[in-house]
């Protein structure tokens, strides 16, 4: 009898470990549409840059089933505070985010960031050179401007966005472009990249024009792979950091960090390739 329990307890165990065990093994890719870094529809479907890197991820990641959900931003933010075994491509390291957030070594940067407005209203914001972010949230509130939510963008303009908040926030970056295009919104703080493929997509190269301003970021910013911070992410990340660790010196994934970039910024991100291969 006494045998039989023993028995009875070890099948209990064993059983409530599989489960447990199957989804330490399991990982949830969490995207949403922001391209040229994460295509979710259309022709380029799949062939963001992210979407490439958690590919290659994926591949090298022997162990690791994983599937890919299509979410808002802020649902995964939620999800990694709550400790899911989620994984984001594209995160940007902050305080904030470190508490609840593992991060890997950069996968990629971000890189120029500039004022982004309708070629239709580009003398205007010309007339305000030299131009400044912190003016134009302070001096001009009559001009327009959106966020997308839970973003971190880069730290100067991070930090004059939580102390003027913008009169709007959006959830994608497609949403945000077409209320620019339809004068719903004057300007967007926003990287060359990310500007020129929407201008694509709404089938009006030249809809947007991008301009300097004086708290832009002279160095880039480097987006990372963001799991949730328990020990399983941990785990994760520390796998993600040696696969990288392999592959980022490669012509291969030196194409993948290029892809989508202007002809006319290329130079900028090969001069700061170097310092993106030395970060951790």
């Amino acid at each position: 009898m006494v045998k039989r329990r023993s028995l009875a307890g070890l099948v209990i165990a064993f059983g409530a470990l599989g489960p447990a065990r199957a989804e330490d093994d399991r990982i949830t890719w969490s995207v949403y549409d922001a391209p040229p870094y994460m295509i979710t529809e259309g022709e380029n479907r799949d062939g963001g840059i992210f979407d490439r890197i958690r590919h290659l991820l994926s591949d090298r990641l022997t162990g690791y089933s994983s599937s890919t959900l299509n979410v808002p931003f802020p649902r995964i933010i939620t999800s990694l505070k709550n400790g899911e075994t989620w994984c984001f491509v594209g995160g940007v390291r902050t305080p904030e985010r470190e508490g609840f957030a593992a991060f890997s070594r950069p996968v990629a940067m971000f890189y120029p960031l500039r004022i982004i407005v309708p070629a239709s209203k580009r003398a205007r914001f010309e007339g305000l050179e030299p131009l400044s972010l912190h003016a134009l949230l302070t001096d001009h509130r009559d001009l327009r401007t959106s966020v997308l939510r839970n973003r971190a963008i880069a730290p100067s303009v991070d930090a004059l966005f939580r102390q003027y908040p913008p009169g709007q926030t959006h959830s994608e970056f497609g949403e945000a472009f077409r209320m620019l295009l339809n004068d719903r919104l004057d300007y967007l703080v926003e990287f060359s990249s990310i500007a020129a493929y929407n201008a694509r997509q709404i089938g009006e190269p030249g809809a947007f024009v991008g301009l300097p301003f004086a708290e832009e970021n002279r160095e880039p910013v480097f987006a990372r792979v963001m799991c949730a911070g328990t020990p399983w992410g941990r785990a994760v990340v520390a796998r993600i950091d040696a696969v990288l660790a392999a592959e980022r010196p490669g012509p291969a994934y030196r194409s993948i960090v290029e892809a989508w970039t202007a002809a006319a910024d290329l130079p900028r991100i090969r001069a700061v390739y170097d310092t993106f291969l030395a970060s951790e």
